[in-house]
């Protein structure tokens, strides 16, 4: 496949309302939408979407690396190949938003004529029906019990929530709230975004283990920290924001140190490389959730694509488009009954955008 052609605009979207954790706070998601053509005339799609505030990546630095990508790449060979090669696919280091879209977009190409890709190079066991866990911020507790009984009605059994509150009895009072009201095989899990210290952290996981928590992400905010808590924490701890690398995440799986995972593909970058992380993990029996970071319908079409290749049975993190204000694009993924349905043979979606 020889790439002829590259274009991106930017795009803009709108949260219906600021969706809060104890570490920041989110109103609207801003990026790129990208096409790469190939000498034939097919393209594929990508998105480009850093999410400004929870790392060091700027939506300037990310057009900065379209441009020379953009550049670099056009007129270059990429051969289905480069999939699950380990040589580095750019000539120099990238931003990991620009590095999703772009490998997003050629991997979408590939797969438009090459079928074989995903038995042969890919993983030859997907899912075709993959959970969701449904997520609520840090509203005020009648909200929180409003919300989470809607989506249980409505058909998910994975519930997570933003803790981290200024009074931690805040958090342990919805949570005592929520258990009492919410059938015992709906699982919970949590996420304090980095709220507490060392000490801290331990004492609050104490008071916490009564509520049969499935998880808790990101306790506090350095990996040595969660390193050591991991060993006596009466909850699993799972890693998220305080994996900062694609080769960080390989060293803590390669630990063994913990038994959950949240993967975010557009914080963390390569997907090819989360193709092979993926497999690795199933190897050391870790059990990887991949997770949105409030990417558009077009970013989340990948995020289920690798959910796909998980073949745990644990809920991934999918169920952020809800949040948005209209996109101007159909959700090709829409989670009924609290899954969504995924089929191979009709991967990668078509989307009617025009650049």
């Amino acid at each position: 496949m020889i790439i002829k052609k590259i274009k991106y605009k930017p795009f803009c979207k709108g949260l219906k309302k600021t969706f809060l954790s104890a570490a920041n706070q989110i109103t609207e998601r801003t990026g790129f939408y990208l096409t790469i053509e190939d000498q034939y005339g097919n393209t594929g799609l990508g998105e480009i979407s850093p999410l400004t505030g929870f790392n060091k990546e700027s939506i300037s630095d990310a057009e900065n690396d379209v441009k020379y990508l953009s550049q670099f790449l056009s007129g270059k060979e990429v051969k289905p190949n480069h999939i699950l090669s380990s040589d580095p696919f750019y000539d120099k280091i990238i931003v990991p938003s620009v590095c999703f879209g772009f490998e997003q977009a050629i991997l979408n190409l590939l797969l438009c004529y090459n079928r074989d890709l995903f038995s042969k190079q890919i993983n030859p066991s997907q899912k075709k029906i993959i959970p969701a866990n449904t997520v609520i911020d840090l509203t005020d507790k009648d909200e929180i019990l409003n919300e989470v009984m809607i989506n249980i009605n409505s058909g998910y059994q994975t519930i997570k929530l933003k803790v981290g509150r200024k009074n931690f009895n805040d958090d342990l009072e919805i949570l005592d709230a929520l258990r009492k009201n919410i059938p015992d095989e709906v699982q919970i899990r949590l996420d304090a975004n980095s709220a507490w210290d060392a000490d801290t952290a331990y004492l609050n996981l104490q008071k916490l283990a009564p509520y049969k928590i499935q998880y808790i992400e990101d306790p506090c905010d350095y990996i040595d920290c969660l390193n050591r808590l991991s060993k006596i924490s009466p909850i699993p701890i799972a890693l998220d924001f305080t994996i900062k690398s694609i080769d960080e995440l390989e060293r803590c799986i390669n630990s063994g140190l913990f038994r959950f995972i949240v993967i975010k593909p557009m914080i963390l970058g390569s997907i090819f490389k989360l193709i092979e992380i993926i497999k690795l993990a199933e190897v050391k029996n870790i059990y990887v959730v991949i997770s949105s970071a409030f990417e558009t319908v077009v970013g989340r079409s990948m995020l289920v694509f690798l959910s796909s290749l998980v073949k745990h049975n644990y809920a991934h993190g999918l169920a952020t488009s809800s949040f948005f204000e209209d996109e101007g694009i159909p959700d090709v993924f829409p989670i009924e009954n609290g899954a969504i349905k995924f089929d191979p043979t009709t991967y990668p979606p078509k989307f009617e955008i025009e650049l």
